[in-house]
C-alpha cells in the first residue's frame, strides 16, 4: 500500500449537466497498480466505483447510448451519449492515474474505460501455462534463508494470489505444505509441535504460530 504521506481520501466532485451529473472520482489513495499487485489493485478499484454507481464503465454492464438521435429525416446528437461519453472519459482518467507510468504505455491504445480495464486483465489475469510454471519454480524455490518472516510469508502470499488471478489457485494445504518446506527446522519443529491437535485451513493461521 502506498504511504500515508502520498495518499489522500477520495475526493468526488458534481458536474451539473441538464437534469444529471457527471462524477469525479479521485483515486489518490489507491495504490498504484504495479506488476505484482493487480489482485488488490483491482478489488480496491471495483469496490471505490460499484460505492459511485460506476462500476458498469468498466464490466460491460452498462449499456452504451447510440452517439446520435434520428427523428425523421434528422439526426441529432444524442445527449445521453453525451453525457456518458464524459463521464467515461473521467473514469478513464482516473484509472491512468491509478497505474504506475511504467505501466501506463500498457493502454496506450485504450480510449474508454472499460478498454483499459480490459486490457489489464487480458495482460495480468489471462491465463498462461508458461507464467503458471514459472510462478510455481519460484514458490518452489522461494527460502526462508536470511529473510524474516514477514519478508518470507509476503513472498509466498504474491505468489499464491498471482496463481490464483490465473486461475490455478492452490488447496489451503497445499499452501501450508509449501509455506512449511521453505521455513528452517527449528522453524518447522516449534510450528508442528504447536498446531498438531488442530485443522490447518488459512495462511494467516500459519502466519499466528510462526511469529510467535
Amino acid at each position: 500500500m502506498s504511504s500515508s504521506a502520498n495518499t489522500s481520501p477520495t475526493v468526488t466532485e458534481t458536474i451539473p449537466v441538464t437534469n444529471s451529473a457527471l462524477v469525479v472520482v479521485n483515486m489518490t489513495h489507491v495504490a498504484k497498480l504495479t506488476a505484482t499487485n493487480y489482485l488488490m489493485w483491482k478489488i480496491q478499484i471495483q469496490a471505490l466505483l460499484d460505492g459511485y454507481d460506476l462500476g458498469g464503465h468498466i464490466n460491460g454492464s452498462e449499456v452504451v447510448p447510440p452517439s446520435t438521435l434520428t427523428t425523421g429525416d434528422a439526426v441529432s446528437v444524442n445527449p445521453a451519449y453525451t453525457l456518458w461519453n464524459r463521464q467515461d472519459k473521467l473514469i478513464f482518467s482516473a484509472l491512468i492515474g491509478a497505474i504506475s507510468p511504467s505501466l501506463q504505455p500498457l493502454v496506450s491504445r485504450a480510449s474508454t474505460a472499460s478498454e483499459v480495464w480490459d486490457t489489464l486483465a487480458q495482460t495480468y489475469a489471462k491465463p498462461s501455462r508458461g507464467h503458471i510454471k514459472q510462478l510455481k519454480t519460484q514458490l518452489k524455490n522461494w527460502r526462508k534463508g536470511g529473510k524474516t518472516i514477514d519478508v518470507y510469508l509476503q513472498g509466498v502470499t504474491t505468489r499464491l494470489d498471482q496463481l490464483a488471478i490465473l486461475g490455478a489457485a492452490m488447496e489451503h494445504e497445499d499452501q501450508i505444505d509449501l509455506i512449511l518446506e521453505g521455513l528452517p527446522d527449528d522453524y518447522k519443529t516449534v510450528i508442528r509441535f504447536q498446531i498438531s491437535p488442530y485443522k490447518i485451513s488459512s495462511i494467516a493461521f500459519t502466519r499466528c504460530f510462526v511469529c510467535t
